[in-house]
């Protein structure tokens, strides 16, 4: 962990070749502190407040379920989303965070690798199943984390242990698609409509 730690304050991370389209231009960004130290209030499970310096911190390299999905691991139900944020409350809770800024998102919120101690809270976090090794176009990539979860998904920990759980880039893309509008409602106040009858009946006494 502590080899892990050196390579990130050293810089080893490779950016994404994509464009970055949700970039602030210049003018718009905040400046980047060098560093940020201090107790945090926890957002979800990858989004950090720092209450005395008024920074949101966004964990780089790392992506976790949405606060509403919910897993299914051999029947039994959990709710992986605000797991992912309840593991991040005890790791910080009445603890120091430290965190090496990167850069700012188009939110300005600041991307960040981060630590409570010699812990990297990213790392710790796919080490044990709670999300995923994950960049967005033009944010930086950490290969060290895709190794890591590779190892958790071939023990089975965690988000790896659930049966169709999507990860939460493919969850919100499916959220996002518009809902096809049934075309058999009939209009409102109306009923469905009766079939003629298949001819008319003969008159009494007669036979058809």
């Amino acid at each position: 962990m502590k080899m892990l730690r050196t390579c990130l304050l050293l810089g080893a991370v490779v950016l994404d070749s994509a464009a970055a389209p949700n970039t602030p231009s210049s003018g718009q960004s905040l400046s980047l502190p060098a560093q940020i130290h201090g107790r945090v209030r926890v957002v979800d499970g990858k989004t950090l407040t720092f209450m005395q310096q008024k920074e949101t911190v966004r964990l780089a390299g790392y992506e976790t379920p949405e606060p509403e999905q919910i897993a299914d691991s051999d029947g039994v139900e959990w709710p992986a989303g605000q797991i992912a944020r309840s593991w991040l409350v005890l790791r910080t809770l009445r603890r120091d965070v430290n965190c090496s800024p990167l850069q700012r998102d188009g939110n300005n919120v600041i991307l960040a690798h981060c630590f409570v101690g010699e812990i990297n809270l990213a790392a710790a976090a796919i080490a044990e199943g709670i999300g995923y090794a994950y960049h967005y176009p033009g944010e930086p990539a950490v290969p060290a984390y895709f190794d890591l979860e590779r190892r958790a998904r071939g023990l089975g920990f965690g988000v790896w242990s659930a049966t169709g759980l999507l990860p939460p880039w493919q969850y919100r893309a499916e959220k996002s698609k518009p809902a096809l509008a049934p075309s058999n409602i009939d209009p409102p106040g109306q009923g469905p409509a009766r079939p003629p009858p298949l001819s008319a009946p003969a008159p009494a006494g007669q036979l058809p």
